[in-house]
């Protein structure tokens, strides 16, 4: 046996010699793997014997394994040496037509005569599919396809896109601004000065024709601030030709195409997605052209030329009444030339399509231009405003206490045995001029209206308290000190109309004389005259101490007038009338000997003069001689003859008495308002002419009356007969009975005098003791007591009072007054007020009428005229018409003009129709065709709105609101008006804290008479906090509010109103100022389409320009300009890109310059990438992918049967192939020029090589041992 095992032994080392040798063989062979041979020994033992003592039986040869580790890679200059860095097998075909696939590590490929990459043997290359970016289309080995070389590139290819990126200097000149283009640019492509800079590209055409395509660079626009951008425009030049671009959409960053609607506002979207769909076409609105961004509007009434000079500056004021009496004067009466205006039934107006329009009054006085615009302003916004009138409730408001209060030696304060107590449901003359029903009411008061009730209740009160006014005796006079402060009081009849005359009234006042016990001794009746001037046909009522009669000069004239030196003379004939020169004067008297004397006498009758010369003339006629400097006398001299012509002076204006129209002035401290009631009062006034006595014990005594129009048991005053006799002139009107003053028709300009209209009163009305007055800024009442009158040191004495209201009240009433329990005393020492506390007007709505905030009035003093805004902007837009409005949007309107008025009084002729008359001080009405009415445009301004922080406590439970840490005040300014509000203390949660605050706030008002309104508060108890939101809308709406932490208002910031800004859309024009459309097609036309959009627009570029930024980045366009032309010689149709250009401050340079155009090109080489994409270079510049070559692996390689040329193929040991791309996961990359080397190590081998030969020998000697040893056992057996 052991011949055979060591026979095995040879066996085995002669195979290992083998595989050794087939290594070193094939160590030059490309992609070769060596071999390895496997050996196993062979053991064979019977079941009964021993294992343990059994000998082997030799070795036998297991297997030869291929070892699949990387070769050596060299570099190669064929491109078709591929190498596999890693994992991986080339995939190939037999034939085109085997269905096997082969697979080898060596990539040594070369061409075949069909253009077929092959392998030494003929086997096909394999490839996958690609797309023209040479990604691949299908991985799998069914898809792959042998790789075959095109010989071409295809058919010529036009050009149809040009990439260009170049850098235009930044520092280059604007070209257009240059002095040859002052007339207008022209580009010429022979002339470098009208163009910066140009670059060339070749480019084909549809047969692979070049040519060559010429770009110039314009630069037509440098950065400034109010366009932040760089534009150059470009020239596209061909064969001389220049190729003008078609219109070039405005896009996004994403290319989406950008529609505007008809403010300029961008989208890409529009509410209709099949807006763009239908074939329509549009108005060429450019991007360029939205460049200044405007505010929306209001709409806006601007009136003709004002009717009163307000002069260049608008400065001069204008003259505003209200009163009745006054009426007359007003250019409304057809007193043209006065200069005055009616402040009643001012205007109308309609804002913002109202219900109905609104009748407006403004209050009297002078204004200047901008003034008379804020007091319009004013009224209009009040009228439209949500203001509501203060309601006096009866036995809960209608009492007011004044408890006045003298200091003590020992510091207390003792108050009047019985205090005044004033009665706010008892008629005042406001009360009955105004129609308010007080008995068994709680009535309903306008502001004004409630003060001045309260002051002419006050004052009667204080009067009433002193003396009696039903029997005109003294009661409480002492208890107040003022039982020495009476004075006479008349008040006439209402004035039946207006006394268009100049008239006067000899009256008398009696002055008495008492003794220690108060009885009349004496009575001295002074003789004065009462003056009705009607100059200007503005009634004026004054007192005078004396009256001369004019009388005839040396002329026979009682006036003569001298242009020439501006003075007029008075004469008095042979009287002297002892006056002095700087005295005043005035003219009264009836001059109506003729027509043209009447006309004279217009410039001088009722008028007040200041005596210049007092003198006699040559006849020894006493006259004087006053300026008329700035008095409007005529161009032309006049005298008024002394006969048929009546006329008086009048001079020593009274120290004693004065007369006055009731309710026509201060009718409470800062009254802006009259209530005139067209009564005349009659009073003494003056410290020295106060008395003890009353009207009714001069009226009672029988003291001897020495004047001769008075007889004892006359009262105080006696009014006389009229001194000018106008009933038995041609005018015949009974003038007393006019202004009140007759008791019947039968006493025409006789004497009149009686008891029935006098009153002994103390109290000054024009300068009461205690007024009252309404504190805006902290919305109360306040009353404040004059020191002078009843203060310390006075015969009063008075150190502080009180005010309370009645008990039936809580705390305080309605009105915010106390009760006395809480009342608080005030000191009398000058300024102090006592203030009650924050009311709120609870009464019917002022105006119930619709709601309008922020209504605007300005004067433009180019144009002379005044201008009217609504308080909104924007017009009509219905729902989805525009970006942002979502649901429709009504038009800002306004409508200005007047009621037609009443000539007589200025009452309205129709009340139904509010436009039917004019207002010429403001040029608006029927007749005012040139006012100009400026429709709104845009959206809607939106108001100011304030958010509070979340409070810090939950506000949905109830908690309770005190004065502690003043939580219960508020600081809160609306459009820059200040208010402080105080909420009541109590119990609420977070939306009745949001009701109180809100119905404080609309009551905001500025000292000026600013109105707030419209405001709302919110509380969302969601979020735990407070919104404000203004009722006035734009930039003039701000709200601020600030409160206590806890409510989360200790620092809310600032609420601004905001006006939407849009663009006013500019059509694109040609050279010919025709405007152009875009039609469907996408064509310039100047013929409107058919079919033409609204409200959404597309938006284009200006074609062929770039525009950059400041930094240097290209802003448009975003895309290819397209140009086509067709023309003898050439066609053209392509797209130049220009995204990839700058403008940096550098000098002009092309970064990158491709376009797709070519001719027919042959291969001139190939690329093979890493990734394993074989691209074809051509002639012709085209650089085409081929495929991606396949790379396959396995799960056993050791498995592939080996079949020569370093190939394999698959078996079942080996599993399936898994096919990829190079590079991908489980696959090394390709690097083509390189091969993979054997990776047999000859050292290796050769020691192998010697190992397996001294192994071979040792089994010989095995052998022959074993030989010699049987021969030797032969020979002793033989």
């Amino acid at each position: 046996m052991s011949f055979y095992t060591a026979l095995t032994g040879l066996n085995g080392a002669q195979s290992d010699i083998s595989a050794t040798s087939n290594n070193i063989a094939n160590v030059n062979t490309t992609g070769f793997k060596r071999s390895r041979a496997e050996f196993g020994d062979i053991f064979a033992t019977s079941p009964l014997q021993n294992a343990s003592s059994s000998i082997g039986s030799g070795t036998i040869l297991k297997s030869v394994k291929q070892q699949f580790t990387q070769g050596n890679i060299t570099s190669s200059l064929n491109v078709l040496d591929i190498a596999i860095s890693g994992q991986g097998f080339f995939s190939l075909k037999p034939s085109l037509t085997s269905g096997q696939t082969v697979y080898t590590r060596n990539g040594s490929f070369n061409v075949n005569n069909d253009r077929y990459v092959t392998d030494s043997s003929g086997q096909f290359l394999l490839t996958f599919p690609v797309n023209a970016d040479g990604s691949v289309t299908a991985k799998d080995l069914t898809s792959a396809v042998p790789l075959q070389l095109p010989v071409t590139s295809g058919t010529p290819k036009a050009t149809t896109q040009i990439d260009l990126g170049v850098n235009v200097s930044a520092t280059s000149d604007v070209i257009t601004d240059n002095e040859q283009f002052a007339s207008g640019y022209v580009f010429n492509p022979n002339d470098p000065t009208t163009y910066n800079n140009s670059t060339s590209i070749t480019i084909f055409d549809d047969l692979g024709n070049p040519t060559i395509a010429t770009i110039f660079f314009i630069r037509t626009q440098a950065a400034s601030a109010a366009d932040p951008t760089n534009k150059f425009e470009t020239r596209l030049v061909i064969n001389d030709t220049v190729i003008e671009p078609d219109l070039v959409k405005a896009v996004n960053d994403t290319k989406q195409p950008i529609f505007i609607d008809r403010f300029g506002q961008q989208t890409t979207k529009v509410p209709d997605d099949n807006y763009f769909l239908e074939g329509k076409g549009s108005p060429l609105f450019k991007q360029d052209d939205l460049q200044t961004l405007v505010d929306s509007t209001p709409a806006k009434v601007t009136g003709e030329s004002s009717g009163f000079d307000f002069g260049e500056e608008g400065d001069k004021t204008v003259t505003i009444v209200t009163d009745p009496v006054q009426f007359k004067s007003t250019v409304e009466s057809g007193n043209t030339g006065s200069g005055i205006f009616w402040g009643t039934n001012f205007m109308t107006v309609n804002v913002d399509n109202g219900d109905q329009p609104v009748n407006i009054d403004i209050r009297p006085g002078s204004y200047n231009a901008a003034q008379l615009s804020t007091e319009i302003q004013r009224a209009i916004n009040a009228a439209y405003g949500d203001d509501k009138k203060i309601q006096v409730v009866q036995n809960v408001d209608d009492t007011l206490t004044i408890d006045l209060l003298k200091l003590n030696a020992d510091g207390t304060s003792t108050g009047l045995t019985t205090p005044i107590s004033v009665d706010l449901l008892t008629d005042s003359y406001v009360s009955t001029l105004e129609g308010i029903t007080l008995t068994g009411a709680s009535p309903d008061f306008t502001r004004d209206q409630f003060l001045a009730h309260t002051q002419a209740r006050l004052n009667d009160a204080l009067n009433n308290y002193a003396v009696t006014a039903s029997t005109d005796v003294v009661s409480n006079a002492a208890s107040i000190g003022v039982q020495n402060s009476l004075f006479a009081e008349y008040t006439g009849g209402t004035m039946t109309g207006i006394l268009e005359h100049n008239q006067a009234f000899k009256i008398t006042r009696a002055n008495a004389t008492t003794n220690d016990a108060g009885t009349i001794t004496a009575i001295t009746d002074e003789e004065k005259f009462l003056t009705h001037s009607y100059f200007g046909k503005s009634p004026q009522l004054h007192v005078y101490d004396e009256a001369d009669t004019m009388g005839a000069g040396n002329d026979g004239n009682i006036v003569e007038y001298d242009q020439s030196e501006n003075t007029v003379k008075f004469y008095f004939g042979a009287s002297d009338p002892g006056l002095t020169v700087n005295e005043k004067i005035r003219a009264l008297g009836l001059f109506d000997a003729s027509a043209t004397d009447t006309t004279n006498s217009n410039f001088f009758n009722g008028r007040e003069f200041t005596v210049i010369r007092a003198a006699q003339d040559s006849g020894n006629k006493y006259f004087v001689e006053c300026s008329t400097s700035g008095m409007n006398f005529p161009d032309a001299d006049f005298n008024i003859a002394a006969t048929n012509n009546d006329g008086k002076i009048y001079s020593e204006l009274s120290t004693s008495v004065e007369a006055f129209f009731q309710g026509a002035n201060n009718v409470f401290k800062g009254a802006d308002v009259n209530f005139s009631n067209k009564k005349v009062v009659l009073r003494e006034i003056g410290t020295a002419n106060k008395h003890s006595y009353t009207n009714k014990m001069v009226d009672d005594s029988t003291v001897a009356r020495a004047h001769g129009s008075v007889s004892v048991g006359d009262p105080i005053f006696g009014i006389h007969s009229a001194e000018f006799d106008i009933n038995g002139s041609a005018a015949s009107v009974n003038t007393s009975q006019v202004l009140g003053l007759g008791s019947d028709a039968a006493s025409l300009d006789s004497t009149i005098t009686g008891a029935s209209n006098m009153a002994t009163n103390w109290v000054d009305v024009q300068d009461p003791p205690i007024e009252v007055s309404y504190d805006v800024l902290n919305q109360r009442l306040q009353f404040e007591i004059d020191r002078n009158i009843l203060g310390t040191g006075t015969n009063s004495n008075f150190n502080s009072f009180k005010i309370f209201g009645a008990s039936t009240a809580t705390s305080t009433n309605n009105l915010g007054i106390p009760t006395s329990d809480d009342t608080t005393e005030t000191l009398i020492r000058g300024g102090e007020k006592f203030s009650a506390a924050t009311f709120v007007a609870d009464g019917a709505e002022i105006q119930l009428n619709d709601k309008r905030f922020g209504i605007k009035v300005g004067y433009n003093s180019e144009l002379k005229a005044f201008e009217f805004s609504s308080g909104t902007t924007g017009e009509t837009i219905a729902a989805n018409g525009a970006i942002g409005v979502t649901t429709a949007q009504t038009a800002s309107d306004i409508a200005v003009g007047r009621y037609l008025l009443s000539t007589t009084d200025g009452s309205i002729t129709d009340a139904t129709d509010f436009f039917g008359g004019d207002n010429g001080l403001l040029g608006v009405g029927i007749t005012k065709t040139n006012a100009i009415k400026t429709e709104a445009k845009g959206l809607a301004a939106l108001p100011a709105v304030a958010v509070g922080a979340s409070a810090t406590e939950d506000l949905t439970q109830v908690f309770r609101l005190s004065n502690q840490n003043n939580e219960n005040i508020f600081n809160v300014s609306v459009n820059g008006v200040p208010g402080i509000i105080e909420i009541p203390q109590g119990f609420y949660v977070g939306t009745t804290l949001a009701e109180a605050l809100q119905e404080r706030m609309n009551q905001i008002e500025g000292t000026t008479g600013i109105v707030g309104g419209g405001i709302t508060v919110s509380y969302n108890s969601d979020t735990n906090n407070f919104t404000f939101t203004n009722g006035t809308t734009g930039r003039d709406s701000t709200i601020k509010v600030r409160g206590a932490g806890k409510f989360g208002l200790d620092n809310v910031d600032l609420g601004v109103g905001t006006v939407p800004q849009i663009f006013n859309l500019t059509q694109a024009t040609n050279s010919e100022g025709l405007a152009l459309f875009v039609d469907a097609n996408g064509n310039k036309v100047t013929t409107p389409p058919a079919n033409v959009v609204d409200g959404y627009f597309p938006l284009f570029i200006d074609e062929g320009e770039l525009t950059f930024d400041k930094s240097g980045r290209i802003v448009s366009p975003k895309q290819g300009v397209h140009y086509e032309k067709q023309e003898a010689g050439f066609s053209i149709d392509l797209d130049i890109d220009f995204t990839k250009s700058t403008q940096l401050a550098q000098p002009f340079s092309v970064n990158t310059v491709n376009q797709d155009g070519f001719t027919s090109g042959r291969l001139d080489g190939l690329e093979i990438d890493s990734s394993g994409t074989v691209r074809a270079n051509y002639t012709n510049g085209q650089n085409n992918p081929l495929g991606k070559i396949v790379l396959a692996n396995f799960n056993n390689q050791n498995g592939l049967k080996q079949i020569g040329n370093s190939t394999y193929v698959e078996t079942a040991v080996s599993g399936t192939a898994t096919v990829g791309e190079a590079g991908a996961e489980g696959f090394g990359t390709v690097l083509s020029g390189s091969l993979e080397r054997s990776n047999v190590d000859i050292t290796e081998e050769l020691v192998n090589l010697i190992t397996a030969q001294r192994n071979f020998q040792a089994n010989a000697k095995s052998i022959e041992t074993t030989a010699a040893t049987t021969q030797a056992i032969v020979n002793i057996r033989m």
